[in-house]
């Protein structure tokens, strides 16, 4: 007679061939033990569908972002072959010779600028030099001096009717002199 048990439960066994009764107290004490099992499965299995309820509504949520993204990643990709396309285009443009010929301009503007700028410091030293004379107050010196009183004046000492009067005079004398140059050598002067 000879028995065994199971390696999970532990259930009793007879070793067939052996000859060892199968009473009804071990088949109760079996029975007991499958019985709490299943009472133990069954609560994980509660466990298991509670959490499979969880995880579904968890993973509707992920499907619907998926399709989202999805959609998102589509619109990306659309846009990134239409900047594909536009820099193909910009590619095309041989933009880098343009560049240099543009940087060839900008070397030389940059000389005439230093020509420009150093015409301007010249120009600088020259308004300094000419804004120290104080024109200003030489202006105002001037206009302090009466000129225009002082002009009124010699317009009054009737200078033309003098003047008439010394032409008139120099007249008679040259007429003079001519009549004295031809009394005394023939007229050579």
């Amino acid at each position: 007679m000879a028995s065994t048990s199971t390696t999970r439960l532990a259930l009793f066994k007879p070793v067939p061939g052996s000859s060892e009764p199968f009473r009804a107290s071990d088949f109760n004490a079996n029975m007991d033990k499958i019985d709490a099992e299943a009472v133990a499965v069954d609560t994980r299995l509660d466990n298991i569908e509670a959490l499979n309820t969880t995880q579904n509504g968890r993973l509707d949520a992920i499907e619907t972002l998926n399709t989202t993204q999805n959609n998102r990643l589509t619109a990306l990709e659309t846009t990134d072959n239409n900047y594909d396309t536009r820099l193909d285009t910009i590619e095309a443009l041989n933009i880098s010779t343009r560049l240099t010929s543009v940087e060839t301009v900008n070397t030389t503007q940059n000389g005439r600028l230093d020509s420009v700028e150093s015409i301007n410091t010249t120009q600088n030293s020259r308004l300094t030099t000419v804004e120290a004379w104080n024109a200003g107050s030489r202006l105002t010196t001037l206009e302090s001096q009466n000129l225009n009183s002082r002009i009124t004046t010699i317009e009054g000492q009737n200078l033309n009717t003098r003047l008439t009067s010394v032409e008139g005079v120099n007249t008679t004398q040259n007429s003079r002199l001519t009549a004295l140059e031809t009394a005394i050598d023939g007229g050579t002067p």
